[in-house]
């Protein structure tokens, strides 16, 4: 269809999603960046977050944790260290990495930087509708 940009997600152990999109609304860290067909090429870092595009205007979601993007006229290309689309997300799994991390929070031996890392992932994994 005219006027559409490919959306690439890639992540070191799959493609997560590889189709045609609408839009494309990125979570960066100097904050959100709307990508639409013959978008001016720019490379730019990802946040932890959550990303949407739209398909036929359906609008659906994906989380990135961190990593870069790569904008040209008619593509995204998202490298990521994790995303996972709609669907995806097992909410009991991510509700117990919060608990686990927000203990790790409390405890004076722990690795606090980490632990609030995986409490950051939990907490965008449990928005992700």
């Amino acid at each position: 269809m005219a006027n559409q940009i490919k959306l690439e997600i890639i992540t070191p152990t799959r493609q997560v999603f590889n189709e045609m999109v609408d839009m494309v609304v990125l979570k960066t860290t100097e904050g959100e960046m709307g990508v639409m067909y013959d978008h001016e090429p720019v490379v730019t870092l990802l946040s932890y977050g959550i990303i949407r595009y739209k398909v036929g205007g359906e609008k659906k979601e994906a989380t990135t944790m961190s990593g870069f993007a790569e904008v040209t006229k008619d593509k995204v290309t998202i490298l990521t260290d994790a995303s996972e689309l709609e669907g995806e997300i097992n909410k009991e799994r991510a509700e117990s990495a919060k608990e686990r991390a927000e203990g790790h929070m409390g405890d004076a031996n722990s690795d606090h930087r980490r632990a609030e890392i995986a409490l950051q992932k939990a907490l965008i994994r449990l928005r992700l509708k």
